[in-house]
This record gives C-alpha cells, structure tokens and sequence, in this order.
C-alpha cells in the first residue's frame, strides 16, 4: 500500500475511488470494493482519493484509521488531500482537471450521492460529462430500511453508546488506535492494571461508560475491560480510554495497540470508596468472561 500526498504525482493507472470516506461504513466498503474488483479485471492498480479537515471536524476514525481500513480492503494507492479554502473553492470542473491532470485515471467509481466541487455543484452527471459513461462507475447507496448508510448515523450511535448498532452500519467493529501512556498507575493498584491509549484530536468521541472490547497487541487478541470517559471515583476528570486487558502480562507503555469494541457493559458510576469500585470492576470482568 502506498501513500501519496495530494499534488504529488504517482505513475499508477488508478481505478479511482472517489469520496471522504470517514467511516469507511458498509456503504463506503462497497464503493471501494468496487473499485477493487475493477482494478483486479483490467490488470489496473486500485486507488482512492480521500479527504481530511473540511466541516467534518471529527471523524469516526482518525486518519491513520481510515488507512489502514481501506488498505485493507485491498486499495493500493492511497491520495490524501487536506479540503482547505483554496481547494474547497475550486469549480467541479477544475476539481476534475485538477485531478487528472496530477495522476493517471483510467476509471473513476463513486456512490450515487457523490458531490464535489465549490457548492457541492459537481455529481455523478458531472463525472459522466468529464470521463464519458464508460470510465464511470456508480455504486448504488446502502440502506438500512428508509435511510442510507452513513457516517451521521455512526456518530449518533457511537454518541449513544450504542455499539452494536454503530458496528451494524459499519459492517465491522469499531475501534480506537493509539499508543500507550503512563497514567497514574492506579488500576495496578487495586488489581486492574489498564493500558492508557493517546487519542487522535480528530476523532469523534465514543459515549462515556464500560465497554467490553477485545484488544490487539502485536497480532494477540485478548478480551478486556474498557473505560471510555472520566474516572469521578477517583477525582479523574478527563476523558480517558483504558484497557483492563485480561490474561496478559507485560509492560505496554510507548506500544501501539488497537481496542475493539463489542458491547456497552454499563454507565461510569462514581463510587463512595475503593472497596465498591473494585466490587464492580469484578462484575464487569465477569460480564466478559
């Protein structure tokens, strides 16, 4: 997988995939597979141009996320390109040249709902007119029931705290990527050592409350504990996402890991002592067990 800053030059023949592709959600996945599957035909190379910024402000997943969600996916060339004035003011049409004439475009794919351009005036027409019918490639949107797939939805689960619901419209498990930091040691305390991730400012925050989530550490799955928000029992009061990870054993500060998230286990309750916090910290070890 290759990374290219927008306004570098790369000499690939792309299938390119079009669009923000913030969540990389169901409806996302299936633009991109698209594109994917047609590079795989035509002995092209699968790319997508992705954008950062912009009004979106926080994304359902950080950009080192989104990257590696659609790296997976089998994309092979990955654009970037930070939506600022100057970009965002251009026409459809100078998006357009602008875009060919910096890489290699054999094909385009795109949802229905694809819009670009100053004022959104560009669309799927305009891609049409640009590239010719042929060169164009239009997945239909996803639906679940009356309404689309979309990052909006995510984002209102994910502000619920309803995981299984945010996973439903991803088609994967949501998750949170960072690296580990030295917290105030507590949790090794009490018996519960946590793991206690640097969160990307550009990701948009999960509900507070405990999680049962299975952490990756090095390529090993281990089931765990999180909690995601402050920690009133112990006058913590920023929001914080930390692992009790079970059955492992090991020093995880500076490391990359990634928590998957399964389930919400319960609200965060501020306890009248440590005693009671540890009462319940065993109640929830025992949800995930």
């Amino acid at each position: 997988m290759k990374i290219v800053n927008y306004g570098e030059t790369s000499p690939e023949n792309l299938i390119l995939a079009l669009g923000y592709f913030d969540a990389v959600h169901k409806g996302h996945t299936a633009v991109l597979t698209c594109a994917v599957n047609l590079a795989k035909k035509h002995s092209k190379v699968a790319g997508a141009l992705i954008f950062t910024g912009g009004k979106c402000k926080k994304d359902v997943f950080s950009l080192e996320e989104r990257i590696r969600k659609i790296s997976s996916l089998g994309i092979e060339v990955i654009i970037v390109k930070p939506l600022d004035k100057a970009f965002m003011s251009k026409t459809k049409t100078e998006f357009l040249q602008e875009i060919t004439a910096l890489y290699n475009v054999e094909k385009v794919v795109s949802g229905e709902d694809f819009t670009f351009g100053n004022g959104a005036q560009g669309n799927v027409s305009t891609l049409v007119q640009f590239f010719g019918e042929d060169r164009v490639i239009t997945q239909k949107l996803l639906y679940d029931g009356d309404e689309k797939y979309s990052s909006t939805k995510i984002k209102s689960a994910l502000s619920n705290g309803d995981i299984k619901q945010a996973n439903f419209y991803l088609g994967d498990r949501y998750f949170i990527s960072g690296e580990v930091l030295r917290g105030k040691g507590l949790g090794a305390k009490i018996g519960f050592p946590t793991a206690n991730l640097k969160i990307s400012e550009e990701k948009f925050p999960l509900a507070s409350g405990v999680y049962s989530t299975v952490v990756d550490v090095d390529g090993v799955f281990y089931k765990a504990i999180t909690n995601c928000g402050e920690q009133p029992t112990v006058n913590g009061f920023n929001y914080v996402v930390e692992a009790h990870i079970l059955n492992f054993n090991g020093d995880l500060y500076g490391k990359n890991i990634t928590v998957y998230f399964e389930d919400k286990i319960r609200d965060i309750i501020k306890f009248s002592s440590l005693d009671e916090l540890i009462e319940q910290l065993a109640k929830d070890k025992g949800f995930i067990l």
